[in-house]
């Protein structure tokens, strides 16, 4: 999920975001005050669930890709989503968690790769 906002804190602010999307591209579509914004894809793309029940549906739209410039279902329920976004980003976890092991591994003027955890105040903490 690489340039996807989907984690706290960041997604605050991405109804905002996501509704100027919609006026920027001269959408029709407005979200209900109940639609909430999960994701967002570098300001061109974002997910957000419609609906109030326990699994609610997950709708997208997409900059130039989404039909009528209004967003569209993109699963049925929310756990789909969760389902079908883990399935695909498991694989590149694995591959990430062996390059960090490597890098890690490296005397730091090898290392080509730098790591590090951006907290919610913005800092940067655990960089190698």
């Amino acid at each position: 999920m690489r340039g996807t906002d989907v984690y706290y804190p960041r997604i605050l602010g991405l109804r905002s975001a996501a509704q100027e999307l919609l006026e920027e591209n001269a959408s029709p579509f407005r979200l209900r005050e109940t639609d909430r914004v999960i994701s967002m894809h570098q300001g061109y793309q974002f997910d957000f669930l419609r609906g109030l029940g326990d699994d609610p549906e997950v709708w997208s739209f997409c900059e130039g890709v989404s039909a009528g410039n209004v967003p569209s279902t993109n699963h049925e329920h929310f756990t789909d989503w969760l389902r079908r976004t883990a399935v695909t980003e498991i694989p590149v976890w694995r591959r990430l968690t062996s390059s960090y092991l490597e890098e890690q591994a490296k005397h730091s003027d090898e290392r080509r790769l730098h790591y590090y955890r951006i907290n919610p105040d913005g800092t940067r903490t655990e960089e190698f």
